[in-house]
């Protein structure tokens, strides 16, 4: 048998074979192709011009179509609607229909309808002395708005209307004052305006002794431009009336003006009789030559030299007929003929170098990628081709969907062993006896438990699988109080005892015992769990404490981190500013591009301070869409140093146009951090090379994303498994500085609180935590972008106060660049004397400074100038303290936190002038 790799082989050297062949087959008859070009550009000519001719016709056939079509689900909608209001009870109208009715003429119409209202309602005409009821008046309210949507839709229709049975009046929408109305139709009395309308063939066409199969139809009334199209009603098999719409003759006839000069055409109606036509003149073709016009379906017919399109509209009983005769045709493709000779001699260039180029780029590539495909379908580590970029991606996308068929797979196979644990375990061990004590029931959670398996125990005694030896005659005489007594006093409660296990040993266990009667017999069920932990936590107390004072220590550090940050914000604020403001100066030289690299390095530096704020920050919990991946890129940057030098090498797989989650940034950010940390302490004693790889992506069913923070450590032995997420648990010595037990459970309360999950999952080596959160729940609005700030007006006065001089020079430098006229005070006090010699429309502000600080000089503003306290900008480092929390949230003022960019600077200034501005 000829292997598979054989075999393809040589069904690619056949294939190259008879590519050559072909090369030389198509080369020989070029000569032939020469002589014989002109012919065929001339008969490939004519094709077209009959072919652009046939586009054409089904062009205008398509306009008239769409019009018809219309029209057609128009009367289908308000024949519709008649029928149901016609069997449903009507609602009240509005009141002002009932006041604009008006008797005229022997009946009433709405001829006193509001000028305003009138663009929106029908008309009624209503015969005889009688009045409306409120049914009428309602139904023509709702008709009034079905047909005023359609007729917005579409204003090729001219009017709508209903004419009801056998209690006659008219509905009439668009509305026209019944004196046009009956102008119209010929009658100034309304009754016999009333007759004469409904004496015309669209309302006899409606009739049961004419349509008794209840069809809609069309009607042409040439004599007034237009064409009618109705549909009987019926309530059940009552003929209650015709609902129309009008079509002018006029919207049909531009529809139809599609098609290319030199054509005639004619739209004819069911008798074949000509509805509109282009021009006058007769149509020259009998109707079998037009019943064979019809049978090519849209193909032009040639008769008697002429070219002869018939074309059937599908929505309305018409026919399209178009002519061109065949001297026209070939007028038009003369031209195309001159130049035959160049190009059959350019055809001939182009063929050979189109084969040329379809071997090199099209047909190897193409092969390449097909042995690439089969290869990989036989060997995972087969090597890629390197082709072309244009069909380079064809191979990546190979590669990519093997990977992820193969990822999928284990995806699969974890998550299918994950959910076999969680139903073949349960937590609590459940027992079931009959009334001698026999067991009848025993989970798995048992089995585990007490070490016997279920198949062993049933029908042995209780006592004898786990009530210790020197308990049993205790257990026994309780048996058989319960069993003389029938009353079981300790139903309910929990019991502390000891267990016994297969092998002898004993456990301490709380147990809850719970009677329940099965056909007239008493059985028992004991609840049981494992509380050997709660003895270990005793012995454990002293560890918890160590752990505690531990913790303080953190605390106290992280308040001196964020005091630490707090001071590096003003430095870092001239940094930044300066650099924003020099690389604006100097763009697009050596200068401005050094001045950008201060700034990015300014900014990076910044957003530390901000993580370390955050993280310091008793914030309340919000929700918000936060991008998971930047969070995992931010405890990267962080932590960038520390993994550094400790020769951690990192791995990131973060998937892209990964979904924003609905979570709090911070809570999630410090989960986040806990992950990697936990891992760096993990490889920290670790020999030889160190690794974390940190992998996101999107779960199967779409409704939440996934986190993997995975390391080569030395992994979580079994026995602590279970244990690793108990708050202040820890395989840390106690005089270390790290391994305060915290991390883990406080991340899994955080992902617990984002309805999520964070697991340790089952690997050959290191550790690995998956994070799971859904994506579902409500998030707060993001706020929107701030637009575009143009130069400011000259007179727009602002003053800067700070204590720190150069911050206020780059605050000041930022906002003249601006437009602005800006004056700088160094405190508060000095701000206070320029307030009472000059005008300002905003102040900028430090709020912590020496003397008077930020919050007094707003409290003196808003004594002295209250609208003038509400455009104050607080910029400031110092949000983490609860004085200045509180202060924020009194005034309501804008706040800039530290360090900023210039522009943002402006950007807020702006936002507060912007009301003030001329």
């Amino acid at each position: 048998m000829t292997p598979p790799t054989d075999l393809h082989a040589s069904s690619a050297a056949r294939l190259v074979q008879r590519y050559h062949r072909l090369l030389w087959l198509v080369s020989l008859p070029l000569l032939l192709l020469v002589l014989l070009l002109g012919l065929g550009q001339g008969l490939a000519a004519h094709r077209n011009a009959v072919g652009e001719l046939e586009r054409g016709a089904a062009r205008q056939r398509a306009a008239l179509q769409a019009l018809a079509r219309a029209a057609e689900d128009h009367v289908q909608d308000l024949r519709r609607f008649a029928e149901r209001e016609l069997i449903t009870p009507a609602r009240a109208p509005d009141a002002l229909l009932a006041e604009a009715l008006r008797a005229r003429d022997g009946g009433y119409t709405l001829d006193e309808l509001p000028q305003l209202l009138q663009p929106g309602l029908a008309q009624l005409l209503w015969p005889g002395a009688e009045r409306p009821d409120m049914a009428a008046l309602w139904r023509l309210q709702a008709f009034a708005a079905l047909a005023e949507a359609a007729h917005n839709r579409h204003a090729d229709l001219a009017r709508s209307y209903w004419l009801a049975w056998p209690q006659r009046h008219a509905l009439l929408y668009p509305w026209l004052p019944s004196g046009n109305v009956l102008l119209g139709l010929g009658r100034p009395e309304l009754g016999d305006a009333l007759d004469a309308w409904y004496a015309q063939a669209e309302f006899g066409a409606a009739t049961p002794d004419r349509n008794n199969a209840q069809r809609s139809f069309w009607l042409s009334r040439a004599a007034e431009g237009r064409l009618v199209h109705g549909a009987p009603v019926y309530a059940g098999e009552e003929f209650r009336g015709l609902v129309a719409t009008e079509l002018r003759l006029s919207d049909l006839s531009r529809a139809a003006k599609l098609m290319d000069g030199g054509w005639r055409w004619w739209l004819l109606g069911e008798d074949g009789r000509p509805i509109l036509q282009d021009r006058p003149g007769a149509l020259l073709h009998g109707p079998e030559v037009l019943e064979r016009a019809l049978g090519l379906e849209g193909g032009a017919l040639a008769d008697q030299g002429q070219r002869l399109l018939a074309l059937p509209l599908r929505s309305a009983p018409w026919t399209l007929v178009a002519t061109q005769s065949e001297a026209a045709l070939l007028t038009r493709i003369a031209p195309e003929l001159l130049p035959f000779g160049l190009i059959a001699c350019g055809l001939l260039a182009l063929i050979l170098l189109g084969q040329w180029l379809l071997r090199r780029r099209v047909i190897e590539p193409a092969l390449a990628v097909m042995r690439y495909l089969f290869e990989r379908s036989r060997d995972a580590t087969a090597p890629a081709p390197r082709l072309n970029a244009r069909w380079q991606p064809w191979v990546d996308v190979v590669s990519a969907t093997f990977a992820a068929q193969q990822e999928a797979r284990e995806r699969e196979r974890r998550s299918e062993a994950y959910k076999s644990a969680i139903v073949d375990h349960a937590l609590a061990a459940i027992i079931s006896t009959d009334e001698s004590g026999r067991v009848v029931e025993w989970n798995p959670a048992a089995a585990a438990m007490f070490g016997h398996p279920r198949s062993a125990v049933l029908g042995r005694s209780v006592g004898e699988l786990i009530i210790p030896e020197r308990l049993r005659a205790a257990h026994e005489a309780g048996m058989a109080r319960v069993r003389g007594s029938g009353a079981m006093q300790l139903a309910g409660k929990r019991l502390e005892m000891s267990g016994r296990r297969a092998d002898g040993s004993e456990f301490p266990i709380e147990m809850v015992l719970a009677r329940t009667d099965v056909a007239g017999s008493h059985h028992y069920t004991a609840f049981i769990n494992d509380v050997s932990e709660r003895q270990q936590a005793q012995q454990e107390i002293e560890r918890q404490r160590e752990a505690l004072r531990q913790s303080e220590k953190l605390t106290a550090m992280g308040s001196l981190l964020a005091g630490v940050a707090h001071e590096l914000n003003n430095p870092l604020s001239i940094v930044l500013g300066r650099a924003a403001l020099l690389e604006g100066k100097a763009a697009g030289g050596a200068l401005g591009d050094d001045a950008r690299r201060i700034r990015e390095a300014a900014e990076r530096c910044g957003r530390i301070v901000r993580t370390f704020l955050n993280m310091a920050r008793a914030k309340p919990e919000t929700r918000a869409a936060v991008p998971l991946n930047e969070l995992v890129r931010a405890a990267v940057e962080l932590l960038g140093y520390s993994l550094r030098s400790g020769g951690i090498t990192l791995e990131l797989a973060l998937a892209a146009d990964l979904p924003e989650l609905p979570a709090d940034p911070d809570r999630l950010g410090q989960l986040v951090m806990n992950l990697i940390v936990n891992a760096q302490q993990a490889l920290s004693s670790q020999d030889g090379e160190r690794r974390i790889r940190i992998a996101s992506g999107l779960a199967e069913d779409g409704q939440r994303v996934w986190l993997r923070v995975a390391d080569n450590g030395p992994g979580i032995a079994p026995g602590l498994r279970e244990r690793i997420f108990t708050p202040f648990f820890t395989t840390k010595g106690a005089g270390e500085l790290q391994g305060t037990g915290l991390g883990l459970a406080v991340a899994r309360g955080v992902a617990r609180e984002h309805g999520g999950e964070l697991l340790l999952e089952d690997t050959a080596d290191g550790a690995s935590f998956l994070l799971r959160l859904p994506l579902a729940g409500g998030t707060q609005p993001a706020a929107a972008a701030p637009a575009p700030i143009a130069d400011a007006p000259q007179q727009l006065r602002i003053l800067v106060v700070d204590d720190e001089t150069e911050l206020a020079a780059l605050m000041r430098e930022a906002l003249e660049g601006a437009g602005y006229e800006v004056m700088t005070a160094e405190s508060g006090l000095v701000a206070l004397e320029l307030l009472e010699e000059a005008r300002f429309e905003a102040i900028v502000s430090d709020l912590r400074m020496p003397g008077m600080d930020g919050a007094a000089l707003w409290r003196a503003v808003r004594e002295r100038q209250p609208q003038l306290a509400t455009r104050m900008l607080f910029v400031t480092g110092d949000t983490l303290s609860p004085g200045a929390a509180e202060f924020l949230r009194e005034a309501g003022c804008a706040v800039l936190e530290k360090p900023f960019a210039p522009a943002e600077m402006v950007a807020r200034v702006a936002a507060l002038t912007s009301a003030t501005a001329p």
